[in-house]
């Protein structure tokens, strides 16, 4: 009995990990990228910031339009070892070789061939990303069907992604060790073609491991042929549900915040201090700014989860979002004189406020399903994936196509990533986008999240809804019930899937 009992929490605590290994490359890859990129292009690559943010919105638009569709097609695959598996595994291969091509141009020294090739490295790398990413983010629904138990998931696949956060930074200052009498330029042109091949390494690996240790539940899917106009249709139909409108609305105010937040970061550091090296045991200014800040983001995630469980999955919300507010009149008032200790503080509230980003939206998604089959009768949770993800990637890739027009703007001198280079109009462009634009779009996040209707409470009236309906039983609903259905629907109860007579 005690051997059976140790061999079930070792089987609970592999699928729980197998499942989380993936996020290694959702988190790992979002923390270099929106921190390093921007710099790497303009001061590697050579590129005027009006192309560096075009490089970057393009690529991050691009991912958004395809997103839908590739979650369209994860929902109508059939295969024996199931329909996210097969793509993710697809994915694997093309993760390793376009993520090279992000930090590699193949000796191209004209600035006009250069913006093009990055342009299409960044087109390739966003497909393959979402080969990965859109089924994966469909995978849990498939997987486990418990309200907490999804939470359970959620939560371990944030330790993962964190820990992904942590090793990549380390690993990108390790490999390119910029400092303030070295600053980032040209010179480290060789040191990020190796830093492509070892993230690259690193992020793919997590994804086949994850295809590989998953199981997946095999449902049949219809024989309807895809056209874009069925894809349409099916976007119009999630859009009818009222609690994911609201999810969309948090969703998008989120990525303005956490792109803004990411993309100058370490550009502030650069400007404002200069990547000081060995800074506090043996570690750069920039890797413990970046670092501590995702070390209290993890550390917050225990209180984010104890609130999930107490009260509902959205209320770190509003608790979280105000820490990032608190952090953004710290920065702004920060100048190269003020006492670095003062930025660590800021960078402290940062981390616990940014915490909730990612981590809620994520448990907040697989729960959608479960509206729109009450809706209408499907499970669409790739559809549900691709439309969210859709929404961010444009959202993140305007943001930053307004940033490089706003550095541009400023009079950002891409000559040298120093203090002695900034001036400070390119200061206070950094701040709109760090410090003013956050904290905008965080109070807008904490008027809808007071409103948002789905709980442990709601879920389970609906569950139950569901369930009945599929038995063939007589549903025999309450007042209240009604009026949960109604509420997060939008919908006459008489008009949802759950109400017609089979």
């Amino acid at each position: 009995m005690m051997k059976e009992k140790v061999l079930n929490k070792v089987k609970k605590a592999w699928d729980l990990s197998a499942y989380s290994f993936a996020d290694m490359l959702g988190g790992g890859v979002g923390q270099v990228i929106s921190l390093y990129y921007l710099s790497f292009l303009l001061y590697v690559a050579g590129l005027t910031p009006i192309m560096a943010g075009i490089v970057t919105g393009i690529g991050k638009i691009w991912d958004g339009i395809i997103d839908p569709f590739i979650g369209v097609i994860v929902d109508k695959t059939n295969h024996k070892i199931g329909r996210s598996k097969f793509w993710m595994l697809i994915s694997v291969i093309p993760v390793f070789i376009f993520y090279f091509m992000l930090w590699y141009s193949f000796g191209i020294t004209n600035i006009n061939e250069k913006f093009i090739y990055y342009i299409f490295a960044y087109i390739l790398w966003t497909t393959a990303f979402s080969l990965a990413i859109i089924p994966y983010e469909s995978l849990l629904p498939r997987m486990v069907s418990g309200y907490n138990e999804r939470t359970n998931y959620s939560s371990v696949r944030m330790i993962f992604s964190g820990i992904s956060c942590v090793v990549s930074t380390y690993l990108y200052e390790l490999l390119i060790p910029v400092t303030r009498d070295n600053p980032l330029s040209s010179n480290f042109t060789s040191n990020f073609a190796i830093l492509g091949v070892v993230l690259g390494v690193f992020f793919a690996v997590p994804v086949l491991i994850t295809a590989l240790g998953t199981k997946e539940t095999i449902n049949d899917v219809s024989d309807k042929n895809i056209s874009i106009k069925y894809i349409f249709s099916q976007y119009k139909e999630v859009f009818q549900s009222k609690t994911y409108k609201k999810y969309f609305a948090l969703g998008l105010a989120g990525t303005f915040v956490g792109s803004a937040i990411s993309a100058s970061m370490v550009l502030f550091v650069y400007l404002t201090y200069g990547n000081i090296q060995n800074y506090f045991l043996g570690f750069s200014l920039v890797f413990l700014i970046v670092n501590i800040k995702g070390a209290i983001e993890i550390i917050f995630f225990l209180p984010n989860v104890y609130m999930m469980k107490k009260k509902n999955k959205h209320r770190p919300y509003l608790i979280d979002i105000p820490l990032i507010i608190v952090a953004c009149i710290i920065i702004l008032f920060i100048n190269s004189n003020t006492p670095i200790w003062v930025l660590f503080i800021a960078v402290c509230f940062l981390g616990a406020g940014v915490s909730c980003l990612g981590f809620v939206p994520m448990t907040l998604l697989p729960d959608l399903s479960d509206v729109d089959e009450l809706i209408h009768g499907k499970r669409r949770e790739g559809v549900n994936a691709g439309l969210t993800t859709l929404g961010k990637q444009v959202v993140s890739g305007l943001a930053i196509t307004l940033y490089g027009f706003v550095l541009e703007g400023f009079g950002l001198d891409t000559s040298s990533a120093s203090p002695e280079a900034a001036t400070q109009s390119s200061i206070w462009a950094i701040k709109i986008m760090y410090c003013v634009i956050p904290t905008i779009f965080g109070l807008i996040m904490i008027l809808i999240s007071k409103n948002y209707p789905l709980n442990k409470k709601t879920h389970d009236i609906i569950k139950n809804l569901i369930s009945q309906k599929k038995s063939g039983q007589d549903i025999l609903l309450t007042v209240e019930e009604k009026m949960v259905c109604e509420k997060l629907t939008g919908l006459k109860y008489e008009d949802l899937w759950v109400s017609k007579k089979s």
